[in-house]
């Protein structure tokens, strides 16, 4: 196998580029994992985590505590549940696609019963339906997608946890997709734990699970006998997460927890509420570029989230053989996935990307289109794109 000379440009829904200074903290000699430069660098993730979504800090009365993991986000899924479900105990999952599934998938692994309100691919779950399923099922713990990645389409998560509270329940809310490049507003909202992972619009590489958990959820934890499991045991790491110099219980990645502190510095520099707003405007953009291409996006436009983009390619076009064309370019970008890997194509437009990385990619993408015939005009896209960059974003 012929290894690339140079890394493609990744427009997909994670992992995402990455900066510079994010990449020179990645290589620094290696630190303990009870060393002063980790805590300091363990409490800079978390402190930014909190203010990325809007969580009560740790350091206030019934404050939130806020988990940084060796993991994937399919394992932060587990840990929010593992800890609040019980063999046997019921699970409301809102499913409105390929990650709604995961979620029911690992309920189901971790014992728990299982009970679906679900929609097509491309639309959401309605809260009356919501509301009902829950008073139905009798749930005590509800799970919820923030951003599904198959589609782009996100959850009326407010809505739900809305519902969740006047009910009682614990809403669970995989924002791994949305965390960091759209607001979520845990404390605000009354979300009891969000879920999110470093390699998408956090900016940071792929490697660690970030798990915002309430005050309400630990003390629900602290009840039940026992989690389900040893290493995703809130009460096994709640000590560590407090005082890293303090208390152990295993060993940290520490060269990510330093390189996702210098991530976490790079966005509040440039300020939450910005950042949700560049978000926007690249999602804007995208998708009239994508427009201007003929390619359908998919949902409708007022339930799209600004982290992804999913479209249906042109009938008559392999998405597949589009993506290795668009990839020749030096662009990668990413498939669809389940019932629509050989029919869509999405693209990710979040964390550290902005206009020049967005431009490559339409013009990769154009110059695919334009290779295996269609009727495409070139620098259409292109032009569509920075046309509504220029524009000013709604108030």
């Amino acid at each position: 196998m012929t290894v690339p000379s140079h890394s493609p440009l990744l427009l997909i829904p994670g992992p995402t580029p990455v900066s510079q200074p994010v990449l020179e903290a990645l290589s620094r000699p290696t630190e303990g994992h009870s060393s002063l430069t980790t805590a300091m660098a363990l409490r800079r993730i978390q402190e930014g985590l909190e203010r990325a979504v809007g969580a009560r800090p740790m350091a206030e009365p019934e404050g939130s505590l806020v988990f940084v993991l060796a993991g994937s986000g399919t394992m932060g899924l587990e840990a929010g549940i593992v800890n609040l479900v019980r063999p046997g105990e019921k699970l409301l999952v809102v499913n409105h696609g390929f990650f709604g599934d995961r979620f029911a998938a690992v309920g189901r692994a971790i014992g728990a019963d299982v009970v679906e309100v679900s929609c097509p691919w491309g639309e959401q779950v309605a809260p009356a339906d919501v509301a009902r399923a829950l008073r139905e099922s009798g749930a005590q713990v509800m799970t919820v997608t923030h951003v599904d990645t198959a589609t782009g389409v996100v959850a009326p998560f407010l809505e739900y946890a809305k519902i969740a509270r006047e009910l009682g329940v614990l809403m669970v809310l995989d924002a791994v997709a949305g965390a960091g490049g759209m607001p979520v507003g845990m404390d605000a909202a009354g979300i009891d734990v969000v879920i999110t992972a470093s390699q998408k619009a956090l900016g940071m590489p792929p490697g660690l699970a970030l798990l915002v958990v309430s005050d309400r959820a630990l003390k629900v934890r602290r009840k039940l006998d026992g989690s389900g499991s040893y290493f995703l045991d809130w009460l096994n790491w709640e000590a560590p997460m407090r005082d890293p110099e303090g208390h152990y219980f295993a060993t940290l990645p520490t060269n990510m927890v330093v390189a996702g502190a210098a991530a976490l510095a790079g966005a509040e520099e440039e300020g939450w509420e910005p950042r949700f707003a560049r978000h926007r405007r690249m999602a804007r953009s995208v998708r009239r570029g994508l427009h201007a291409l003929g390619l359908p996006v998919i949902g409708a436009e007022d339930i799209l989230s600004t982290t992804v983009t999913a479209v249906h390619v042109p009938e008559g076009i392999d998405a597949v053989a589009l993506r290795r064309g668009v990839a020749e370019e030096g662009v990668s970008i990413a498939g669809g996935i389940g019932p629509w890997s050989r029919t869509a194509i999405r693209i990710g437009h979040m964390g550290s990307a902005g206009l020049p990385e967005l431009l490559q990619g339409m013009a990769a993408l154009e110059c695919a289109l334009i290779r295996i015939g269609a009727p495409v005009q070139h620098g259409a896209g292109v032009a569509a794109l920075l046309s509504s960059w220029e524009e000013e974003l709604p108030a």
